[in-house]
């Protein structure tokens, strides 16, 4: 990388719920798409001049720390970067491609691909924008999303945006502590509550019945919890700070996560519990299969009997696991560095 071609790289944040930063991860919860933008742009920072923009900083917020800038869309938008990658919203495609038209343009989806997302083609298309995907299955589902419109019109029958996988990171540090004994009797449910949480309780209360001594901790990066809902035998941990997060992680029997509702696109927290060596139960649906790397993880959690059946044979024998290569910050930020350089550059 000695001789790679220095760029100016912006990452585009329309939907940042705070200013966050990279010290935000020790000091509050984050959601999964925040962390994950932190974690690329500063390992990115090594190599290219890095910017992330959030819709609520304002001008006198903007701050350089650790090697990335931080900085509001105004600021941002008398930048002249050589990249630009729009984070999730399809409904910005026009409008950064009218600010930045000189610059290579990327759209880092993250969410499930938006019914109407073929709408977007003409702008995808015109700006030359290439979509990233966080896994296989989210690929499948956007260019699902891509072909039904632009194939019923002749002009478009040709016309394709590309579409990239690029796994979300986890660091390479984050390995098993021996010195951290799992508890036999303590879950833990880490999503927002908008994820299936009604559904993991009402499984849990299940559970309780053939577990009785079992207790599930429950945290969370944002939303509110209706507190109402919980059964006995639950602890809201709420919203903290992801080292806190992933300390439980390490203590605990599994996370529990067996809910239907809601796919996961990648499911961070699958690869970060794998990685400290708990593991997941989870239904077999969106990227579960994908990034679990152990299928004895995976359960129909539409068949209560499976998750009791499941649970019993892990306390006879609990699942080894541990994180694949493939998701290691190293390795994604190498796919970041080939898909960033220069046409031509050998990375």
């Amino acid at each position: 990388m000695e001789n790679a071609v220095r760029r100016q790289v912006l990452f585009y944040d329309v939907t940042a719920p705070f200013n966050y930063t990279y010290a935000t991860l020790q000091e509050r919860a984050l959601g999964g798409v925040e962390a994950t933008v932190l974690r690329v742009a500063h390992a990115l920072s090594c190599y290219h001049d890095v910017y992330i923009a959030q819709r609520g900083r304002l001008v006198l917020e903007n701050q350089f720390a650790q090697g990335v800038h931080y900085v509001s869309l105004v600021t941002a938008n008398q930048l002249h970067p050589d990249v630009v990658v729009l984070l999730r919203q399809s409904n910005w495609l026009e409008r950064i491609g009218e600010l930045f038209p000189a610059a290579q343009h990327y759209f880092w989806m993250h969410n499930l691909p938006p019914k109407n997302l073929s709408a977007s083609l003409p702008a995808l298309v015109k700006y030359g924008y290439e979509i990233i995907a966080v896994s296989q299955f989210h690929r499948k589902e956007i260019e699902n999303r891509l072909r039904p419109w632009y194939s019923k019109f002749s002009r478009y029958r040709q016309a394709s945006t590309p579409v990239s996988v690029i796994y979300n990171p986890i660091e390479d540090e984050l390995v098993p502590d021996t010195n951290i004994t799992w508890n036999p009797q303590q879950m833990i449910s880490l999503c927002a509550p908008y994820k299936g949480l009604t559904m993991t309780l009402d499984l849990f209360d299940k559970v309780l019945a053939l577990f009785p001594q079992t207790q599930l901790l429950v945290c969370y990066p944002y939303g509110e919890l209706d507190k109402s809902m919980l059964a006995k035998n639950v602890q809201v941990l709420g919203m903290i700070a992801y080292y806190q997060m992933i300390q439980y992680v390490r203590s605990s029997f599994c996370v529990f996560y067996p809910q239907t509702s809601r796919v996961e696109t990648f499911g961070l927290i699958y690869a970060q519990s794998n990685a400290v060596g708990t593991p997941v139960l989870a239904h077999d649906f969106g990227a579960a299969s994908e990034v679990l790397n152990n299928p004895e993880q995976l359960v129909d959690g539409r068949d209560v009997k499976s998750v009791l059946d499941k649970l019993t044979a892990w306390h006879l024998a609990r699942p080894i696991v541990s994180a694949k290569h493939a998701f290691r910050l190293s390795q994604v930020t190498q796919s970041w560095l080939q898909l960033l350089a220069p046409e031509g550059q050998n990375q």
